[in-house]
Parts: structure tokens; C-alpha cells; sequence
């Protein structure tokens, strides 16, 4: 699925499952998948490896500053 953007080592991007209608992206790296919901507001998900709050945090705002880019992603690939 789309690669959205790159922030310091991981790929921020999207797969869609018919199952989970609500917009969401994940953080992805070799060691952890971080989900983070961007409505109805931007907050994290879930999160499976191994990641420290600290780069949690920092991902959260990135994805904040991008929201928009996120959100205009998720409607192409949908065609909405």
C-alpha cells in the first residue's frame, strides 16, 4: 500500500481492510508497527514492537504536521 511519507527510519503509509473503515496510518520500521488514528482525532492506536515514547511522541507530531497529506492520500487511493 502507499508509502505516505519517511520520518527517521520509518514509513508512514496506509492499507485499507474493508473491516476498519476509520482512517488510520501506520508507522512502520523492522522492529515496530505503530497505528495511529487520524480521526477523529490524531492519536496512536496501538503499537506492537519495540518502540520508545520518546520516538512515539515524535511520530505523533509528524504525523499531526502531515495530516493533511495523510488525509489527501487515504481519499485518492479510496477515490473519495
Amino acid at each position: 500500500m502507499p508509502v505516505i511519507f519517511r520520518f527517521k527510519g520509518f514509513e508512514i503509509r496506509f492499507w485499507y481492510r474493508f473491516e476498519e473503515k476509520r482512517r488510520h496510518v501506520h508507522a512502520l520500521n523492522d522492529d515496530a508497527n505503530v497505528k495511529i488514528w487520524l480521526e477523529p482525532e490524531i492519536e496512536i492506536a496501538s503499537i506492537k514492537g519495540n518502540i520508545n515514547e520518546s520516538m512515539l511522541k515524535e511520530i505523533l507530531r509528524e504525523v499531526k504536521r502531515n495530516e493533511q497529506l495523510c488525509n489527501d492520500a487515504w481519499n485518492r487511493y479510496l477515490g473519495k
